[in-house]
């Protein structure tokens, strides 16, 4: 326990943790500090692999949307790691991390695990309208991903950059940015997984028939890489000439998005081509109820722990001095620390100037039961939305039967 403990300025981290060293430390000393975490970790990854077992049971294209959009979350995690504009985020350590302690492996099964069951969800709904479908694949990996950011932020499963301005305006901790870019990542990955082996393969009509492996698995790199450079591009220019240029807040930006795309889903897909299907399977069953098993978990883990007695030693946002004007704008200043995410009551004192590695200390809700009712309204909605989506499917009644009706009345 004490390489966790133990404070390091950046030149010590380096040298404790090589920069491609794969580093494996045992998970009970972990569960012991953030129990949460290693709930987290452990359901995200056993969902993945469900995902995986679903898709090879299906087959089809199946297997090559689970390969993209494990490709996706390398590119995503991997941009922020070779990002020039430095760092932006920081876990904790895991029982298993990448590159100097930098990525956690676990991460890596997120993206399969909320882009598959966001799929899965939407291929039953047969939409009239394919930039509905899209749009609806990216609200539902927002809906994954928002209790999942509240848990893991407040209870310092991983810290963002806090003197970073598109991260400023949060959302009970969730960055609103953070959110408007998963659903534009997620919507052009969707958009390109579709169109690309499309414009492809004009010989295969039915979307989720597989086509050769050597088109499928064009698609699966080229919609990985496609819907990042392009959705960040969207995400920024809608950001930038919004925000930056109008100077219109992140939360009215995001909020304002958000209405317009679900009102385009409501006006064209009022009416979709949905009808009465063959009984699922029995693994469709335990994919269906994993998802809600999700939101459950994070309900539960925001009832049962509080994260005033969470603690995160490792790689946090550099401390720098206050009264140095040469200090770098990425470094933190503990003078003008916003203590409602975390603060340092759990250690004998502060980091010095200069430290990376230190340990920081959970801090109290502002507002629990605000805090919990939103969880449980998540947590409704949500499973209220697979309900209907999975089980509630509409009764065609046959001709005779809408004659036999009509001569009734």
């Amino acid at each position: 326990m004490d390489s966790l403990w133990t404070v390091r300025t950046r030149e010590q981290f380096r040298q404790d943790f090589p920069q491609w060293l794969i580093n494996v430390r045992k998970p009970v000393e972990l569960l012991m500090l953030q129990p949460s975490y290693i709930i987290s970790q452990v359901f995200c990854i056993v969902g993945a692999l469900l995902c995986l077992g679903h898709a090879l049971y299906r087959r089809g294209r199946w297997p090559f949307l689970w390969l993209g959009s494990v490709l996706s979350g390398m590119l995503i995690e991997g941009s922020l790691y070779f990002s020039p504009y430095g760092e932006t985020i920081w876990f904790s350590p895991t029982a298993i991390d990448l590159f100097g302690q930098r990525i956690p492996i676990f991460i890596f099964f997120v993206y399969p695990f909320f882009y598959y069951q966001a799929f899965w969800a939407v291929s039953k709904l047969r939409l009239k309208c394919r930039w509905s479908e899209h749009i609806a694949v990216g609200m539902l990996v927002v809906l994954f991903d928002m209790p999942f950011d509240m848990i893991s932020i407040k209870f310092l499963h991983w810290t963002l950059h806090e003197t970073e301005p598109m991260l400023n305006e949060r959302i009970y901790s969730v960055p609103w940015t953070l959110l408007l870019f998963f659903a534009i990542t997620t919507f052009t990955f969707s958009y390109f997984f579709h169109n690309l082996r499309t414009w492809m393969d004009h010989s295969t009509h039915n979307r989720w028939a597989s086509g050769p492996i050597r088109t499928e698995l064009a698609v699966s790199v080229g919609a990985a890489s496609l819907s990042l450079s392009v959705g960040s591009a969207l995400f920024l220019g809608i950001n930038y000439s919004l925000h930056t240029i109008l100077g219109i807040p992140h939360s009215i930006v995001v909020a304002g998005v958000f209405i317009s795309v679900l009102t385009i889903f409501w006006k064209f897909d009022r009416k979709s081509n949905r009808s009465s299907s063959p009984s699922q399977t029995f693994m469709d069953h335990i994919l269906n109820g994993y998802i809600v098993g999700h939101f459950l978990l994070y309900l539960g883990l925001a009832i049962a722990l509080n994260p005033l007695h969470s603690v995160s030693p490792g790689r946090h946002q550099p401390m720098g001095n206050c009264y140095n004007n040469t200090s770098s704008s990425t470094e933190l200043c503990l003078e003008t620390l916003n203590t409602s995410y975390y603060d340092f009551h759990c250690v004998s004192k502060p980091p010095n100037d200069g430290a990376y590695w230190y340990t920081i200390c959970g801090t109290s809700h502002e507002n629990r039961p605000e805090f919990l009712y939103v969880m449980i309204v998540i947590t409704l909605v949500a499973s209220l939305v697979y309900w209907t989506i999975h089980y509630d499917l509409p009764v065609r009644q046959s001709a005779a039967t809408k004659g036999t009706s009509k001569k009734l009345l």
